[in-house]
């Protein structure tokens, strides 16, 4: 079992800068009467520099992860943003004053699209950076010297900011350090070798249904004590500062969970019309039938049932395959006096999505004109020759192969195909299903068809009939704001029905999961091998993140549960210490101390909290919501 230690910082060997190496040597005689070996002195001297980032903009590989995700829509209203660096060291490998103080140099600035000015990112060269001729007046920047490295024809990225609005949110010297941490994964019985990564979060909230933007800045040499040089600067004035990495996202209104537990849950059935016992089709229809417009060959109209392959099960009639078309394969319901031409629909697309599909097809044809022939070569051989016959080659091509395993997990079937009437999947719902085996078996049966012409084709091929690999699948649909605002979404089904929300399913009641993929922005497909009981939803667990609670009581007011940090049982919740709480600005230095008085009250021996404590009480978990399947 492995888990997570967090660590106050990552100092690097030796800070970026540069460095001047002087070696001297002396020689002298052992006897200062000894005038045979002169006195003398040699010294030698080497400049180096140890570079890092500076002005370049990050490279997304130098990143683990970004949360809330660039470009995300989801409910982050009390989350605190933060940035993941593949690079332990990098928060710490320059420092925000002239000291080596092992303090960190980056820090997150979130800007909400309500506030009075947005920054916007402005590129320019390292040269007109420093140059005072080429900054407005009004702009404040301070001198640095360029490393032997660096180059004033460099591009850099910058933001300017109102020193104003800059007052409100910009965290103090020891802040910007309290906001940085390490995590490093050790294995069991605290073998280290798991992946190290530095986290650095905001201390500011996003904007409540709307657009956020983080901005990963520098504040090297920006503090010559514990506040940040506004170096004179009017409440009209700008700061620049140089900006590394950015992102941005949205708020929208709901959480994951109460998203979920809302959704419409049922099976993928006409609900209204299936439920009313004075239907004559109530039967078809809680079968997941739909009644469509249907052309007939010779130009007459009607009305004639169809189902997909995601109803509520196999077929109980049977059907006999391989057929030589489509028209075998329609049914009559004499109920409803109705066609059913569920399976014939499905032998036809098998047939026309392997005819699109030509590397395939042509394939096919050769691999099964190439069977025919080796077949009927061995029915010439001359009976009292004692030649051996020749193996014949069974192996389908492996285009033909993957094609068929493609078709089987219901890829490139048209949606209509499987949901054919919007009612059956509405707008904030999941709909589970059991894939009808027969319908698929008529779907390959008719991919298989190619190249099926005379009887003796059908009777070759009736020899290998095209059998759906998983007799037993199951799944859902979901069609949900949830999949495009939290589009890292896992799921998890298990075989048995389970409605307590904290039992933990048995480890051999899990399903496979076959395909799980996004149809369109809010429409998820999930398959799984097995009967389908229960599915837990849940975010992936690099979503853990750092925020607050929901707000609760009246009015509404953002809380902290404090844990104590050895078994992470809950010790006690506090208020939230603002240092600005209409802009969602944090007081880092008192939030940190609030924390610690709680988690410290019955220890014998406090724990000093640190950027490493600090960060482990401020993790939020992912949440998780399980539906369990309703016949």
């Amino acid at each position: 079992m492995s888990k997570v230690e967090f660590i106050q910082s990552h100092e690097p060997p030796v800070e970026s800068g540069v460095y001047r190496l002087h070696l001297e040597q002396r020689i002298a005689p052992a006897k200062s009467t000894d005038t045979r070996i002169p006195t003398r002195t040699y010294a030698q001297s080497m400049v180096f520099s140890v570079t890092g980032e500076r002005f370049d903009w990050l490279d997304p590989q130098s990143l683990v992860a970004v949360f809330p995700a660039d470009g995300s829509q989801g409910d982050h209203a009390n989350v605190l943003p933060h940035m993941t660096f593949t690079r332990s060291t990098l928060p710490w490998e320059r420092s925000p004053d002239d000291t080596a103080s092992g303090l960190a140099w980056l820090t997150l600035l979130l800007f909400r699209d309500t506030d009075d000015e947005v920054p916007a990112l402005q590129t320019m060269t390292v040269g007109d950076l420093l140059d005072v001729s080429k900054r407005p007046e009004n702009v404040k920047f301070p001198s640095i010297t360029l490393e032997p490295t660096q180059r004033a024809t460099d591009k850099v990225c910058v933001i300017d900011v109102k020193a104003s609005a800059l007052k409100k949110l910009i965290p103090t010297k020891s802040e910007v350090s309290l906001l940085a941490h390490v995590r490093l994964q050790q294995q069991g019985d605290g073998i280290e070798g798991g992946p190290v990564a530095t986290t650095i979060f905001c201390n500011r909230l996003p904007q409540s249904g709307g657009m956020s933007t983080v901005y990963c800045v520098s504040v090297e040499q920006r503090y010559p004590d514990e506040n940040f040089d506004f170096q004179g600067a009017g409440d009209d004035d700008y700061i620049r500062l140089v900006c590394l990495q950015s992102f941005s996202f949205s708020c929208i209104s709901g959480n994951f969970s109460e998203f979920l537990e809302e959704l419409d849950s049922g099976p993928l059935t006409l609900k209204d019309l299936a439920n009313d016992p004075q239907n004559p089709a109530q039967s078809l229809l809680q079968s997941g039938f739909v009644p469509l417009r249907h052309r007939m060959r010779g130009g007459d109209r009607t009305v004639s049932w169809y189902h997909g392959p995601c109803g509520t099960g196999a077929d109980p009639d049977e059907i006999r395959l391989p057929v030589q078309s489509g028209d075998q394969l329609v049914r009559y319901d004499t109920t409803t006096s109705l066609f059913d031409v569920s399976y014939a629909a499905a032998w036809q697309l098998g047939r026309m999505l392997t005819l699109k599909n030509q590397g395939v097809s042509l394939s096919l044809y050769d691999w099964k004109r190439n069977q025919a022939q080796a077949i009927k070569q061995g029915k010439q051989r001359v009976p009292h020759l004692p030649l051996k016959p020749q193996a014949i080659n069974t192996d389908t091509p492996r285009p033909v192969a993957a094609w068929f395993r493609d078709l089987s997990l219901l890829r490139y079937i048209p949606f209509s195909y499987l949901v054919p009437d919007a009612r059956l999947l509405p707008i904030e719902s999941i709909r589970f299903f059991t894939v009808d085996a027969l319908w698929m078996d008529c779907l390959l049966d008719g991919a298989f068809s190619i190249g099926r012409v005379t009887d003796g084709d059908w009777k070759v091929d009736a020899k290998t009939p095209q059998k759906h690999p998983f007799r037993k699948m199951s799944g859902f649909f979901m069609r949900s704001q949830v999949v495009s605002g939290w589009p890292g979404l896992l799921v998890e089904g298990y075989s048995e029905v389970i409605d307590d929300e904290d039992a933990v399913p048995a480890a051999d009641k899990a399903l496979p999961l076959l395909r799980m993929e996004r149809l369109s922005e809010n429409t998820l497909l999930c398959l799984f091998a097995g009967e389908l009981g229960t599915v837990d939803i849940h975010q992936k667990p690099e979503t853990l993140h750092y925020g607050l609670e929901e707000p609760t009581g009246t009015p509404l007011a953002f809380h902290k549960q404090v844990r104590d940090l050895t078994t992470g049982d809950v010790l006690d919740t506090i208020d939230i210490p603002w240092q600005d709480e209409d802009l969602g600005v944090v007081s880092v230095t008192q939030f940190n101390a609030a924390l610690a008085k709680v988690a410290n009250a019955n220890q014998e021996t406090p724990t000093t909290f640190t950027s490493a404590q600090f960060g482990m009480e401020m993790m939020e978990g992912v949440q998780k919501v399980r539906f369990a399947r309703k016949a």
